[in-house]
């Protein structure tokens, strides 16, 4: 099932919310089946935010996981 855009920001939300590396593996595991292009392209359109409002680190760790996120999806 196609994931909306509303659900992958929702997604990319959790993920910036993860409270440390153990809630963040919980949510990709979770979530990684239904993750697609839609939800890329949000995570791309977040970090690129996230790198104009001067959030350089935040958009780095992001893009990480969503990095993270494709090479595992890559793997099932």
């Amino acid at each position: 099932m196609a994931m909306t855009q509303q659900e992958a920001i929702a997604l990319v939300r959790q993920i910036l919310a993860a409270r440390d590396d153990d809630e963040l593996t919980q949510i990709i595991s979770l979530n990684l089946s239904r993750v697609d292009g839609t939800f890329f392209g949000v995570l791309n359109a977040s970090v690129q935010q996230l790198q104009r409002e001067g959030k350089p680190n935040i958009a780095r760790a992001l893009q990480a996981v969503g990095d993270r996120m494709l090479r595992m999806k890559t793997l099932i």
